[in-house]
């Protein structure tokens, strides 16, 4: 969920559907008091003209109003002609925020035709980026530390690092749910002084706007997600879900180094090839130029992050493998940098799954069947996922889940659509079929290709989502683009 390529197509330009008004529930009320007073103060910012920033302060916890504030950076794009209304955009993540990229790279964000019709806003959820961060003192990521542990020795480690991981974060790791977020977001809309927001949420963005359709239905004009996670699945079905698309797309990765001579794995079998680094890493960790040695676990997990961004990272993950076999992992030690190690992005994602993901796990002989299960579904990729690594990394965290998942039943937001792709490692198409049944006249558009999300990757589903956007008309049921 963290990957989102810079990556740029096509759009189309459809005509203005007037956003209705909405009654202020007991919330909103809420959030309005609190940023009634409150003023953004935009300033022009950036390197690129258009752009302006701010802040907004919104309560740490939104049961206590008047208690401890916590300051959100935001950047908006005004409109460039025919203004529908102001877009908020998530890129994904956690982790990741959007301010920075509203301001300095919103070309590569969003279509020209979204940019001409809407106030784009990003705003960097708290915790992350610009707005006040999570602070935490022990590293989310200890390569001696495995996340399949073989041994009731190795699982308690494990457990003992997540707890001490936790305990060295600040008070704000308690309030770091996708619900006091998407309040945080409602709280902005208020500040602006709109009525309604459209939406556009890539990958954990589809966690954000799931939540708050649910409790802003109102407040919704349109809402485009790409990248699906269905918060209403047990975290058991999330980890199987995940290892068989993600080994979905390690097999995808081997047939297009068996179609392509440029492949530098081109005429050898790539499965074979794989399995036998892995083991090799398990024995000894593979060195990296100016860095530490690679672990087996970092090898499946940094081929995972490439693999989201396939086919363009498809032949820098087989040079990659290339080098590693050579005895230097140097590209696949580059990609951990960010993957694993960024100490700003790791922290906010350990944080808000931790808070928002119940591991559903109890005990050392149960991880061990669920693993099991994992590698029967992905026996070249071991079970590696996103899913797999939030459900390890909240075993013995020490603030229990207050957003955990739960089934979603969405009946008052205008129809949503959901974007899929056929063969995304990260979030199974299945996953938007599912999500759509819990949102009423939600509907799935399928992208029949590679990699993680589709917005401007792929021409067709671009144009649909931004015809959705500007005038609320949803693609022909069962539009799959090609």
């Amino acid at each position: 969920m963290k990957w989102t390529p810079l990556v740029t197509g096509l759009a189309l330009i459809a005509v203005v559907v007037p956003a209705a008004p909405a009654a202020a529930t007991g919330q909103e009320t809420q959030a309005a008091r609190v940023t009634s007073t409150d003023a953004i103060g935009w300033r022009a910012c950036g390197k690129e003209p258009g752009a302006e920033c701010g802040t907004l302060a919104v309560p740490v916890d939104w049961a206590k109003p008047d208690g401890p504030q916590v300051s959100l950076n935001m950047t908006r794009r005004k409109a460039t002609g025919q203004r529908i209304g102001v877009l908020f955009y998530n890129p994904g993540g956690p982790g990741t925020g959007a301010a920075d990229l509203v301001r300095d790279w919103a070309p590569y964000y969003f279509s020209e035709e979204l940019r001409e019709r809407f106030d784009i806003v990003g705003i960097d959820p708290r915790g992350v980026g610009g707005s006040e961060q999570i602070q935490c003192g022990k590293a989310v990521h200890d390569p001696a530390v495995t996340q399949f542990p073989a041994t009731r020795r190795e699982y308690d480690r494990l457990v003992a690092h997540n707890r001490a991981v936790g305990e060295s974060c600040g008070p704000l790791i308690r309030h770091m749910d996708t619900g006091s977020v998407a309040r945080d977001f409602d709280a902005a809309r208020a500040a602006l002084g709109e009525e309604q927001i459209s939406y556009l949420g890539r990958s954990y963005g589809s966690m954000l706007g799931t939540e708050y359709a649910r409790q802003f239905p109102h407040r919704v004009r349109a809402m485009a997600m790409d990248g699906i996670v269905d918060h209403g699945m047990s975290s058991r079905q999330m980890v199987r879900d995940a290892a068989a698309a993600v080994e979905d797309g390690f097999s995808r990765f081997a047939g297009w180094c068996e179609r392509t001579k440029e492949c530098e794995l081109h005429g050898r079998s790539v499965p074979q090839v794989w399995d036998a680094l892995v083991r090799k890493a398990e024995e000894t960790p593979i060195p990296v130029t100016g860095g530490r040695p690679l672990t087996a676990d970092e090898l499946r997990y940094v081929a995972y992050a490439m693999l989201t961004m396939a086919p363009d990272f498809n032949g820098g993950l087989a040079r990659g493998i290339v080098q590693a076999e050579r005895g230097d992992a140097v590209i696949f030690g580059q990609m951990r940098a960010e993957a694993l190690d960024n100490p700003g992005t790791t922290s906010a994602y350990r944080a808000v799954l931790c808070q928002d993901i119940n591991p559903e796990i109890n005990g050392f002989s149960q991880l061990r069947t669920r693993a099991r299960d994992a590698v029967r579904k992905a026996p070249h990729m071991r079970g590696t996922s996103e899913f797999w690594d939030m459900t390890t990394g909240c075993l013995g965290w020490p603030v229990p889940p207050s957003n955990p998942q739960r089934p979603v039943h969405i009946t008052q937001a205008p129809p949503v659509l959901l974007v899929g792709n056929t063969h995304d490692p990260a979030t199974p198409l299945a996953w938007a079929k599912s999500l759509a049944r819990g949102i009423k006249g939600s509907q799935v558009l399928t992208y029949d290709g590679d990699g993680h999300t589709s917005y401007l990757r792929n021409a067709c589903a671009t144009g649909s989502i931004d015809r959705y956007l500007i005038s609320g008309t949803l693609p022909v049921p069962g539009t799959v683009c090609r």
